[in-house]
């Protein structure tokens, strides 16, 4: 089979959807895609940045002329309001000057701006993708640099085996131009204003490729399927247009276009969401609004919220300034458990209930996030500690046939509450328990004991029983934290006279959420770092947090015995109130 042709975008989109890429470029259904906030953004940044560039550091033109650039590209497409769009311009011009002070200190030896194309070629396919900049560096190699404006920053270690970032760095090397010259590829992320570097080794390289042939052959697959639709989703698609018929091949295991799906948060900016037959019932139908006014709700998930009623000043940093969040072990540790049990658990997996199966699930998963960790001492306390954690679990829940398959794992809901918000989330594992009950199990890696009575109030399960009730039409009889530090599993119930309660709070949460961020954008300097809409509240969580160096209540915070640190014996829920 000869190789096929694909952009990273194009590489990128099927990995995200392989419905929305079959949509997209094989069937080639026509939309009308609409500009977002966030890529007006992004394009205004970069472009001006090429400009820059592309006049020389003999000598450097000035930041007057940079923010310039910034005026003449901008472009107002795409933000909700003005007051939207002062908040993202506000942020782009302090973006801008922190880059050309950085810039201006390092005075590097930029050499290419152009958007230089480069391309790597695999047994199964070949990749284009552009380079924004190319320095040269004082021993005469080249460094490739992306721009990047993500609120989070890749570490190292995650980025060695970026599809980007080893397609750039291969690609590169194998350009007449230099000659196999380039020692490493960089992301700078210019809301951080941080430059991440790697130089891929050949492990990573050799990882890389393999997926990249490997999502080829899928591609490939894909392309010549000549299946038949299901009735639903052929009434669905035949209103915007004619397509092919969609049927994933056998070694992709799909055997409807609604399977070809990918449900997760892009759904909601996605072109094709009014004809995808993976979401027959849409978020907006259960509360009977049309685009224009559903569009005015808040996203929330669980952890969104939770941050909010926490601190509203470290909300703020990290949802509207976008500052981030430092990368620590106890995100990375549990975000492996759950991969583990999720690979362990998947209904198309494998299905193999022995130990020797579950403790390769979690070597594999630790092995793939490694951020954080201080040092090799750190790491390996986390390993064998998840090692422990992973063992003992399966002799009480797995062993001697009590393993079964999940129904679901990692199922995404969005579900419409009251008049301010969308809940949005995953939830871990669906078991079906009897004929037509299920039961819904979270995993919670945190060290802290809960009651009965917590486990019985928790606004987190609450949400979860609604959306499956609702959302996923799934009578549930039961749901069940599985405290996975301890060995436990916690159960509880709920029912429908539970939810108004907790809804009514989430829609006071989310109307105030909006009315102080519409307030900031329309009232405040948006460039002041701190903003009396978004005090700092104290809570247990305040030692660990990324911005207590600058909190008017550090004093305070340093001084209360009461709060502790985020070592890992001194955890506490933490940890789970971000990631889970």
């Amino acid at each position: 089979m000869d190789p096929i042709k694909l952009s990273l975008g194009k590489l990128k989109t099927f990995l995200q959807c392989p419905l929305k890429y079959k949509l997209a470029h094989i069937d080639k259904v026509p939309t009308s895609r609409s500009t977002g906030p966030g890529l007006s953004f992004y394009k205004a940044l970069t472009t001006a940045l090429q400009y820059f560039h592309k006049e020389g550091t003999a000598p450097i033109p000035s930041l007057e002329f940079l923010l310039q650039l910034l005026d003449r590209n901008w472009d107002t497409r795409g933000f909700e309001d003005p007051g939207e769009e002062k908040q993202y311009k506000s942020q782009a011009v302090e973006i801008l000057k922190n880059f050309y002070e950085s810039f201006a200190k390092e005075r590097p030896q930029v050499k290419f701006a152009a958007g230089t194309m480069v391309s790597f070629k695999t047994k199964r396919c070949l990749i284009s993708s552009r380079v924004d900049r190319i320095d040269q560096l004082p021993d005469g190699t080249y460094e490739l640099i992306n721009y990047k404006t993500s609120k989070s920053a890749m570490e190292p270690s995650e980025m060695a085996r970026d599809l980007q970032a080893v397609v750039l760095y291969q690609g590169a090397n194998a350009h007449k131009r230099f000659e196999g010259k380039v020692s490493k590829v960089s992301f700078f992320y210019l809301r951080q204003n941080r430059k991440v570097s790697v130089t891929p080794s050949k492990e990573d390289i050799k990882a890389v490729t393999k997926k990249l042939d490997e999502t080829a052959l899928d591609i490939s697959h894909l392309a010549r399927s000549k299946g038949s639709l299901n009735k639903a989703a052929r009434r669905l698609l035949e209103k915007t247009s004619s397509i092919l018929p969609i049927r994933r091949p056998a070694p992709m295991r799909v055997d409807h276009p609604e399977d070809l799906a990918e449900m997760g948060p892009l759904c909601s900016t996605c072109e094709f969401l009014p004809i995808c037959p993976a979401w027959p019932v849409k978020p907006r139908d259960l509360v009977d609004e049309s685009p224009e006014v559903f569009k005015q709700r808040l996203r929330l998930s669980y952890s969104k919220l939770s941050s909010y009623k926490r601190c509203p000043r470290a909300w703020k940093k990290l949802y509207i300034d976008g500052a981030g969040m430092q990368p620590r072990p106890f995100f990375s540790f549990g975000t492996a458990v759950h991969e583990a049990m999720e690979t362990f658990y998947d209904p198309q997996g494998k299905r193999d209930p022995s130990l020797k199966y579950l403790l390769k699930c979690w070597d594999l998963a630790f092995e793939k996030y490694q951020e954080g960790y201080r040092d090799v001492e750190e790491r390996q306390r986390y390993y064998d500690r998840g090692r422990e954690l992973i063992e003992r679990y399966h002799q009480d829940f797995a062993a001697d046939r009590k393993y079964a398959p999940a129904f679901a794992i990692e199922k995404y809901f969005e579900i419409p509450l009251g008049k301010n918000a969308v809940m949005t989330g995953y939830i871990d594992r669906i078991d079906r328990i009897e004929d037509n009950l299920y039961e819904i199990l979270d995993y919670k890696t945190e060290p802290s004991r809960r009651t009965q009575e917590q486990i019985d109030k928790d606004d987190q399960l609450t949400i979860y029983y609604w959306a499956a009730q609702t959302f996923m039409r799934l009578p549930i009889k039961q749901l069940s934290l599985l405290m996975m530090y301890f060995g436990e599993k916690m159960v509880t119930t709920r029912k429908e006279e539970d939810i108004p309660e907790v809804v009514a709070q989430i829609d006071a949460v989310a109307a105030e959420i909006k009315e102080n961020v519409r307030r900031h954008q329309e009232e405040h300097d948006i460039t002041e770092a701190e903003c009396p809409l978004f005090p700092p509240r104290k809570n247990r969580y305040c030692k660990g947090c990324d911005h207590l160096e600058t909190c008017s209540l550090k004093p305070d915070i340093l001084g209360d015995k009461d709060i502790g640190t985020m070592e890992y014996e001194a955890e506490t829920d933490a940890a789970a109130a971000e990631y889970e």
